[in-house]
């Protein structure tokens, strides 16, 4: 079957469309779960119209009075569903859900006391507008969550109990059609429960990743912060691959934040931290380990590349005298480079990549350390598991 462009197109313009009114009213949103909320509820005034329709359409199809005048008393409440919509353009998310819920519940009470009755099972929507409210309001509108739970449920417990005459005509539809129409009905209200939880679930992945996001990262600079850098380090070890760690230190940073203010120190950081970016290679990782200090971890050939691109990294930072906002600064760092042969334990290298920077250091800064972390026996205590 060959798909022609213009309808992959017109596809596209529908999809970005119904994106576009899911999130109507977004901007008056504060927060993930009030996004989330809000899309559910317009999504939901979707799903109800488009289970109107059908059913409309169905029962037209049949040709049976009854369910006829059925579908055609839901109408006014089908041509009131753009109200959701309009509130939340607004900001008032609360009247909106609000606006839903009574819509869709006069809807079902009305085609089944004027014409459907119980035969078609409308009561059990009664349970799904319960139980759906939790999920579309916010806690402090717990008093409206609670009587749109309890009202559901005396709706369904009195029609379930006592029941409901149906229009006379609907006797006459065979027994498969109303089994039919039933597990339809039932289906629409499990579609409508599985697109919450969908949506529930993509935002309680998203706000456990910006959670993950935020816990790992350096708010400065966005490098790794120490404790996801060290995790990271600790990953590389155990995986026995040899690389090369890279301890960097700004030469006489307390005198730049004294002589030219910590904003100034602040923007030196972001600088080292964006020098760091730009020479990271395949599986190289960096991080901010300190408040001056940052590690790398480089992925080479060879020792002499180690050495090459750390040196590399060091004269790019000397030459660069950014303008930090006082004029172009003179920055240096100097670097400690402990290469690592597995297995090696954590705490030997990092003290001998330590031991490399206070090395060069004392050579008097601006300058490339190195020293070799060989091959070792690990003790358990110190060991990666």
């Amino acid at each position: 079957m060959i798909i022609k462009p213009s309808s992959v197109n017109s596809m596209a313009f529908w999809g970005k469309r119904l994106l576009s009114y899911a999130k109507t009213g977004i901007e008056h949103c504060h927060g993930k779960t009030q996004e989330r909320r809000l899309i559910q509820t317009n999504i939901s005034v979707f799903i109800a119209v488009i289970t109107i329709l059908v059913f409309n359409l169905a029962f037209v199809l049949l040709g049976n009075p009854g369910l006829m005048y059925s579908g055609l008393v839901q109408l006014p409440f089908l041509l009131l569903l753009p109200l959701v919509l309009w509130f939340n353009r607004k900001g008032r998310r609360h009247e909106a859900t609000l606006t839903l819920f009574l819509l869709v519940m006069l809807d079902a009470v009305s085609a089944l006391m004027l014409a459907q009755g119980v035969t078609l099972g409308l009561q059990y929507y009664f349970l799904m507008f319960a139980v759906l409210p939790a999920s579309y309001l916010d806690a402090k509108h717990w008093p409206t969550t609670l009587l749109l739970f309890l009202s559901n449920i005396l709706l369904f417990g009195y029609f379930e109990v006592y029941g409901w005459q149906a229009h006379p005509s609907i006797a006459e539809v065979p027994t498969f059609t109303i089994t039919l129409l039933r597990i339809i009905m039932v289906g629409s209200c499990a579609t409508t429960v599985l697109v919450v939880i969908l949506i529930s679930e993509y935002y309680a992945a998203q706000n456990e990743q910006e959670l993950q996001y935020l816990a790992d990262t350096d708010s400065l600079t966005g490098l790794p912060n120490r404790r996801a850098f060290m995790g990271r380090l600790e990953r590389t070890i155990k995986d026995r691959r040899s690389f090369s760690l890279l301890i960097i230190d700004v030469d006489h940073f307390k005198q730049i934040n004294d002589t030219t203010g910590h904003q100034t120190g602040d923007a030196a950081l972001q600088f080292l931290a964006n020098q760091l970016n730009a020479c990271i290679q395949g599986e190289d990782f960096a991080g901010r380990i300190g408040g001056e200090e940052f590690a790398m971890v480089q992925f080479c050939a060879s020792p002499l590349e180690h050495l090459v691109r750390a040196e590399s990294l060091r004269k790019t930072i000397a030459s660069a005298h950014p303008d930090l906002g006082v004029g172009p600064v003179y920055l240096t760092v100097s670097i400690g480079v402990c290469m690592a042969t597995p297995p090696v334990s954590l705490i030997t290298l990092m003290a001998m990549a330590d031991n490399a920077l206070y090395e060069a250091k004392r050579s008097g800064r601006n300058c490339v350390q190195v020293a070799a972390a060989k091959s070792e026996s690990v003790p358990p205590w110190q060991a990666v598991t």
